[in-house]
């Protein structure tokens, strides 16, 4: 495998040569470099010769020396001797450096015609280069990884004071898109390098070795020692078809070897709404409104025409000051042999907006225990997470307060004691159809309670030399109970609930256990010039779902809110049992060759119970190189980059699977107890009882196919103080597992899935670190950048496109050649100044100065669905984040910074309170055209009039640009003669702190958060659709103690 590197290398030697420089391949032979024949630095006979050795005595491979200032330089050799030759007599600056090591300098002194030998010795020191990453099965070192690997360890995220772990990542790896919801408990939407399908683009989730699946794992943020997010087929592929959309792996906190040690961390804040929509007062809203009746030629209801008596602001009522408190104590110790860890945690959060919230109990286990060539250990994460989120509104739909908040009518009290239940809602005097928020999020609930286990448990034997066999189980088990609580008081206009309360209660339980047996090799050979780490193994994943449900309304008292005081009309019971399996074999091996080249090679079969019996089973596999050139003896001589100290060059292929299509897609099942008419032998109508088939299914279903490319450099100066990381990527999702659309006639209670179409993401990601040291202050900078674009090269069904977004709108498609979830509106030209403008545009014949003007795209006189077209930037084009983190003497400061660029978003807020399609409140300063007001963007005002408030429009659309101030810290750390003069003994230096989260958002977005998550639909990303709930801005005070 070298001698394709040895032909690269003589050709780079040829192209150095004719640069000035000569070079002999150090792979081979002891380097110097010297100026060659013709350069203009002038030749000396003095020799600088000498070994390198670390700390320990052995030899240092690959160590660079030089004489700085000079081009005069040396790599140790296999033995660690170096030897510098041709050199001018006079003083110069020795400097011996090594990835892992710290440099050393020294002043030597040399005559002409002397040798002179000058023997280094250098001292290992922990450097980001040499630090130890979990790339799934295997542990390697930054400089040896040559796939496309972000790493984020715990002192990076130990200032997000947040509920979950999707959270605390935002903005801190390149490639990485994270949208969060302020809701209390939500997971986050993660997105690795792009969508690469049309179902859930999350990433799997590894904990400790135990598969989670693509949902949050809900563990608590402080017992994370590290996660390592692998991005790329050549670090993903061992985790097979799982590992499509990336892999988050997750490695809790252990023990050390030492004496008993606790902390205590804990801190208390309070949380707000950084945004209120400014919206009109009761007076103001008349005003308008009476003027929208008038150009309708209707007239005004009461509660338009009449004096405002009621002023109801619906956001100070639905909206509060809420709380966040987390309480975490952690013990730990060990010795060389055995070592422990335990954790206990708990989490209350009180949402920004009433009657919402999250509680989680969370205790830990970590141990590990060795004894001559056996090596046992186990993590084990309990928790209880209770949540309460938006209810369900009217008509069993989900509540959306956040826009009824916006669209109810200030002249509408929030409470009345002359409607049925005592709520205010729209009458004839104000005939608004929004549903009363605070009376939905007071009187309804939306519970879930979740018990969960995660934890693995592994025994390994150390066979022979470096060779290990290692067993690992998993179990992630989940009990989840959701209640679904819906109070009989009215709360809408005209919409009565007759049925009474009802209560909908569900019990889903999934239980999901792994098994793996493992060969392991790590070790090293050939006098250190070999390095090589190695993996094969066979894993199974045994997984159940199961789930009891039951659905009871019409109770008579609604203060007993069980199953079993509910009518049994209308009432319902289910379950299901649904098992699903797989089972693999893998191999990953990882070999650098003297420090420089690098070559790393995954492959796995997976055999999944998802498809049918002859397409079970997929091979999967990937690979990669690095060159790790800044270990070759020429690099010190290379113009400009010569004077780095680390530079890798890496490439890496691959393809990854997809099984995200749900257990049994194959499968077309018989329903029973489905009755039929027949004539009987008589004539007469016979009811009988029989079964059919309800579900088509495709009965070949196969693997969805993941092709991923990188091509990327790591970059260290200035003692690696300055490291660049940069990559480029192709991710190429092929047969993707799509749902084709059937027409009612085929009477299929769902579509099935094909595998058909194509889907392109490539982009740039920009890793920058810089570690500045000035005695008691350090300063560390880190920025990351990704672009992103996304395109659907081909789709099934004859290239059918896809809607979803904004209810039956379909304000966002899929379609070939645009991005997933393209826009898909109607154009806006303008406002139409004049009946002249009207007659000349010809396609809109009934519209009136100051209504909208909409492009006639197919040029067919009529403006309708017909007209719509694509707007291809419903997803950022840029993310990135900024990251300061000081330390001077006993302060601390950080300053988080996190950006998106190049999106647009459908605000669903702003079609809500800039229209007047109905009778609804209206944004602060909504500027509607009249013939003395023309100088606006805002149509008329016209009671009831669809054309200028029609949603699929592009007038709803605004920028998603924005720049947030995500953190700010301020800490400070007690000095010990400050305990001792308090006579307080026994702890670590107590940290107490200020913590400002979501200080500020710069952006036009007039919504209340561009951070859009809403219903988390995949194919409907750029839509703000309703279910909204802003980040809030955070202040919290905290302390952490050790002892």
């Amino acid at each position: 495998m070298i001698y394709p590197f040895y032909r690269s290398a003589r050709a780079t030697a040829g192209l150095l040569t004719a640069l000035g420089l000569a070079w002999a391949p150090a792979a081979l032979a002891t380097t110097a470099l010297a100026p060659a024949a013709g350069a203009q630095q002038p030749r000396g006979t003095a020799r600088v010769t000498g070994t390198v050795r670390g700390d320990n005595g052995q030899p240092l491979v690959g160590a660079q020396v030089a004489l700085t200032g000079t081009g005069y330089g040396a790599v140790a050799g296999d033995d660690g001797r170096y030897s510098i030759s041709g050199v001018p007599a006079g003083t110069y600056t020795l400097r011996a450096a090594r990835i892992g090591y710290t440099p050393v300098t020294q002043q030597v002194t040399v005559g002409d015609g002397q040798t002179l030998t000058v023997d280094v010795t250098l001292t290992a020191s922990a450097t980001t280069l040499t630090a130890v990453s979990v790339v799934g099965y295997t542990n390697e070192q930054r400089r040896d990884i040559s796939g496309a690997v972000s790493t984020v360890t715990s002192s990076d995220i130990q200032d997000q004071k947040v509920a979950t772990v999707e959270e605390a990542l935002r903005g801190r790896a390149p490639g990485v898109q994270i949208a969060a919801s302020g809701q209390p408990g939500r997971p986050a939407s993660i997105v690795v390098r792009g969508q690469n399908g049309f179902g859930n683009p999350s990433p799997l989730y590894v904990v400790d070795g135990m598969y989670v699946g693509q949902q949050n794992p809900n563990i608590n943020p402080d017992d994370i020692a590290s996660i390592n997010i692998l991005k790329d087929a050549s670090a993903a592929a061992q985790y097979g078809a799982q590992a499509s959309n990336g892999v988050i792996v997750i490695t809790t906190k252990r023990g050390a070897n030492g004496p008993s040690r606790f902390a205590l961390n804990t801190y208390y804040g309070f949380q707000q709404i950084p945004k209120r929509i400014p919206l009109m007062n009761a007076a103001e809203f008349q005003n308008v409104f009476k003027a929208a009746y008038a150009a309708a030629g209707q007239t005004p209801p009461a509660g338009v025409s009449g004096g405002a008596s009621i002023n109801t602001d619906w956001q100070d009522a639905l909206f509060q000051r809420g709380a966040i408190q987390n309480y975490n104590l952690t013990a730990s110790g060990g010795t060389t042999s055995a070592s422990y860890l335990l954790s206990g945690s708990v989490l209350d959060q009180k949402g920004t907006v009433i009657n919402t919230d999250f509680r989680r109990y969370s205790v830990r286990v970590n141990s590990d225990a060795t004894r001559g060539r056996i090596t046992v250990g186990e993590a084990l994460a309990i928790s209880q997470s209770n949540q309460r989120a938006y209810p369900n509104g009217i008509f069993g739909g989900q509540a959306l307060p956040l826009i009824d908040v916006v669209s109810l009518l200030p002249t509408i009290p929030i409470r009345d004691p002359n409607n049925p239940g005592g709520w205010g809602y729209g009458s004839d005097a104000n005939p608004n159809y929004g549903v009363n928020p605070v009376a939905v999020l007071t009187n309804n609930s939306n519970r879930t309670r979740s018990n969960q286990v995660i934890g693995t448990a592994f025994g390994e034997v150390k066979i022979v030399g470096n060779l290990r066999y290692r067993l690992n189980l998993g179990l992630d088990y989940n009990d989840l109970l959701h209640r679904v609580w819906t109070s009989s008081a009215q709360v809408r206009y005209l919409t009565p609930v007759l049925t009474g309360a009802s209560l909908f209660q569900e019990q889903p339980n999934t239980q999901q256990l792994l098994y793996e047996n493992l060969l392991n090799y790590d070790g090293t050979f050939g006098g250190g010039n070999h390095r090589l780490s190695a993996v094969a193994g066979q894993t199974s994943q045994n997984n159940s779902y199961q789930q009891l449900s039951a659905f009871r309304q019409g109770f008579s008292n609604e203060q007993l809110q069980q199953l079993n005081a509910g009518s049994t009309t209308g009432f319902t019971n289910g379950g299901f049992y649904t098992p699903f399996r797989t089972n693999s074999v893998l191999g990953r091996a990882t070999y650098s060759f003297k420090d420089r080249y690098l070559l790393t090679g995954s492959v796995r079969r997976d055999c999944s119970s998802r498809f049918s019996p002859g397409n079970r089973c997929g091979q999967f596999g990937a690979g990669s190189i690095g060159w790790v050139v800044s270990e070759e003896g020429f690099w010190k001589g290379v113009p400009m980059l010569g004077s780095a100290d680390f530079f890798k060059l890496r490439a890496s292929t691959g393809v990854l699977g997809d099984q995200n299509i749900g257990d049994l897609a194959y499968f077309s099942p018989v329903s029973q107890n489905i009755n039929y008419v027949s004539n009987g032998p008589s004539g007469a109508t016979v009811i009988s009882g029989g079964a059919t088939q309800t579900v088509l299914a495709n009965t070949d279903l196969k693997w969805q196919r993941n092709r991923s490319t990188d091509v990327g450099f790591d970059l260290g100066l200035f003692d690696n103080r300055l490291s660049l990381t940069a990559d480029y990527y192709v991710n190429i999702a092929d047969q993707l597992l799509v749902q084709l659309p059937l027409p009612g006639s085929l009477a299929s209670d769902r579509n099935p899935f094909v595998n058909a179409g194509k889907v392109r993401n490539a982009g740039f990601e920009l890793g920058l670190t810089h570690r500045l040291d000035r005695g008691d202050f350090d300063l560390n900078t880190t920025l990351n950048l990704t672009t992103t674009a996304n395109r659907v090269v081909s789709l099934g069904n004859g290239g059918q496109p896809i809607s979803s977004g904004f209810g039956d709108v379909g304000v966002a498609r899929t379609a070939v050649g645009h991005p997933i979830g393209a826009f898909y509106l109607k154009e806006t030209c303008g406002i139409f100044q004049t009946a002249a403008d009207v007659t000349a545009h010809k396609a809109q014949p009934r519209a009136q100065p100051g209504d909208l003007c909409f492009v006639d795209q197919n040029a067919d006189g009529t403006i309708n669905d017909q007209d719509r077209v694509f707007f291809d930037n419903p997803i950022p084009k840029v993310t990135g984040g900024l990251f300061f983190d000081s330390h001077w003497k006993s302060i601390d400061l950080g300053l988080n910074f996190r950006g998106s660029f190049g999106n647009k978003i459908f605000n669903a807020i702003k079609f809500a309170t800039e229209r007047t399609t109905g009778l609804s409140n209206l944004r602060a300063g909504y500027n509607p055209w009249t013939t003395s007001n023309t100088n606006t963007s805002t149509p008329r005002a016209v009671f009831g009039d669809a054309v200028n408030g029609d949603p699929a429009s592009d007038r709803w659309l605004e920028s998603g640009n924005f720049v947030r101030i995500q953190n700010v810290v301020l800490g400070y750390s007690i000095p010990q003669r400050l305990l001792s003069s308090m006579r307080i003994s026994g702890t670590e230096r107590p940290r107490v702190y200020v913590n400002l989260q979501n200080l500020y958002t710069f952006t036009k977005y007039s919504g209340y958060d561009p951070e859009v998550l809403g219903f988390g639909d995949p194919l409907a990303r750029g839509v703000d659709d309703g279910l909204i709930y802003p980040n809030p801005r955070t202040i919290t005070l905290g302390l952490d103690v050790r002892f």
